[in-house]
């Protein structure tokens, strides 16, 4: 058997150009196994085929002083973004490409030893290559470091984005939240700290986030209004949609949709946003009058359509905790029967409804 597997090796390395990195494809357990009986480490490039950044690399990969080191002391393998591998491979793991290409580098028995976000030179993709084989710098490393109390910027940010990889957000929380810490307001909208705004912090509360949120107009006019809006609102809604935004009591939910408005979202969208957050933390606190009270202002207010009754009537009817949303909610039926038509499938299920809330009387 290991003979064959010693054959499958060497027919895979004949069938390329030696000219190149030998990347395998199709079968990512087919390269552990080659990695094993090689004795080498496995070198993962997760790329996307629409990525003109990853596109950059390609030229690289095939200089001989890049394919000679890697193909000395790799098995490498292609993964795209939007293959199965992703869900095979890398999510059962708990592997996170925030940004890319990401190179992920392996032992034989799948264990992640490096990680690294290059640029596309020949010198920077061999430095890290080199980084993976040396067991004293490479990202395993990387906990017992930060335990010992290493803490210089670069490392901070090797850091956070390694636990970014290994959806570690707890710990990149701390981490980005110390290195603000470091900096004064002043150098927040720098071009270094706008990119760990933008590439690390992931919490809204970080002293970073909230600078860029109060001084939208400085970000705008050196980064960009499209890009900095959208860093803005994905710090705000990845919060509010977190572990942590699910704790979130009613004030710092309203806190989240004035952040909303703050950066540029339009107030009704805002209001739809943090509705089910802060409807939810009203049910979560047995608290009906102020849910119903949240949901009739949406309801006023949004210009709602049928999916929207249906979506808040059918809300109330599974989790409100007493019957005292029973009023508002007969006349959310009576208006959404108006926007169906008689006898419609819509229009019985809106009965049906009906039905419900009449029996939590």
């Amino acid at each position: 058997m290991k003979k064959l597997l010693l054959l499958s090796c060497l027919l895979f390395q004949l069938s390329v150009s030696a000219q190149q990195i030998n990347f395998f494809t199709n079968d990512i357990r087919q390269a552990f196994n080659m990695a094993r009986a090689q004795g080498k480490l496995v070198f993962v490039e997760v790329y996307s085929k629409t990525c003109e950044h990853c596109a950059a690399f390609e030229p690289i990969f095939k200089e001989k002083a890049v394919a000679d080191f890697y193909n000395k002391n790799f098995i490498s393998y292609k993964l795209e973004v939007t293959s199965p591998d992703v869900r095979n491979f890398l999510t059962p793991k708990r592997l996170y490409a925030p940004s890319l290409p990401l190179f992920l580098f392996f032992d034989g028995n799948e264990n992640l030893l490096h990680f690294a976000m290059s640029n596309p030179t020949a010198a920077e993709t061999i430095k890290h290559a080199q980084n993976a084989l040396n067991p004293s710098v490479r990202a395993a490393t990387f906990r017992s470091r930060y335990a010992s109390g290493e803490r210089s910027d670069n490392f901070l940010i090797d850091m956070a984005m390694y636990c970014r990889v290994v959806c570690d957000t707890t710990l990149n929380i701390k981490i980005m939240e110390e290195y603000a810490r470091r900096k004064t307001p002043a150098q927040y909208a720098d071009k270094n700290n706008w990119l760990a705004i933008s590439k690390l912090v992931m919490d809204v509360e970080n002293p970073m986030s909230k600078y860029l949120i109060n001084n939208m107009g400085a970000y705008k006019a050196k980064y960009g209004a499209k890009e900095v809006k959208l860093v803005a609102e994905n710090l705000i809604m990845g919060s509010l949609y977190s572990g942590r935004g699910a704790k979130y009591d009613a004030a710092k939910i309203q806190q989240m949709r004035q952040y909303l408005v703050k950066i540029g979202i339009e107030p009704s969208a805002a209001n739809a946003r943090t509705l089910l957050p802060e409807v939810n933390y009203y049910f979560a606190k047995r608290q009906t009058p102020q849910a119903t009270a949240r949901a009739e202002d949406y309801l006023n207010n949004a210009k709602a359509q049928l999916p929207d009754y249906m979506y808040i009537i059918k809300l109330f009817n599974n989790r409100a905790s007493d019957a005292s949303f029973v009023p508002t909610a007969r006349k959310w039926v009576n208006k959404a029967l108006t926007l169906t038509a008689a006898n419609s499938p819509e229009a019985q299920e809106l009965k049906a409804e009906l039905a419900k809330i009449n029996a939590r009387k």
